[in-house]
């Protein structure tokens, strides 16, 4: 287990260079999943929120106003793409950013998604250097220039399949 904690670690050993520490919203329904994407989190210098499904997540929103969710398309009560359409259509959460979090790997599901209004797409496993890098461009100070403004490519992979994003 000591080996592990040191892996993550290495993960997340960057700190954020804000002073306050950005509020990140994990939407998931399984506690294992939930607990590892918390302490990583909390380890890259995040004040982290959770929900175990869709009902609570859009609660919470309204109340913490979160700088990112990281939400399972996959949860109860109201799955991913209704939350991320709500969230889209409310009148003071709609600009916060929305990672969706999916074990499906298909184009369509991934383009429902992208539609409804998720800015990224992360296929379980997650990619957990790639998505410490994410959330810091997400959840940047204005003042920063965006590493985006130049070229950002994602790459994931699940289940032998690969995908690539690339932003411009």
């Amino acid at each position: 287990m000591n080996g592990d904690h040191e892996a993550y670690n290495n993960v997340f050993s960057r700190q954020w260079s804000s002073s306050s520490k950005p509020v990140v919203l994990i939407v998931e329904d399984h506690d294992d999943t939930r607990e590892v994407l918390r302490i990583l989190l909390a380890m890259a210098g995040c004040h982290v929120i959770e929900a175990e499904d869709g009902q609570h997540a859009m609660r919470l929103a309204e109340m913490m106003r979160p700088n990112l969710i990281l939400l399972d398309m996959k949860i109860p009560l109201l799955d991913g793409l209704s939350v991320t359409r709500m969230i889209r259509s409310h009148p003071t959460l709609n600009s916060v950013p929305i990672v969706a979090i999916t074990g499906i790997a298909t184009p369509q599901f991934q383009a429902d998604a992208f539609q409804a209004g998720c800015n990224y797409c992360f296929v379980k496993p997650i990619d957990f250097n790639r998505l410490e890098e994410l959330i810091k461009v997400l959840v940047r100070s204005p003042r920063q220039p965006s590493p985006l403004d130049s070229h950002y490519s994602l790459a994931l992979r699940s289940k032998g399949v690969l995908c690539s994003y690339q932003f411009h």
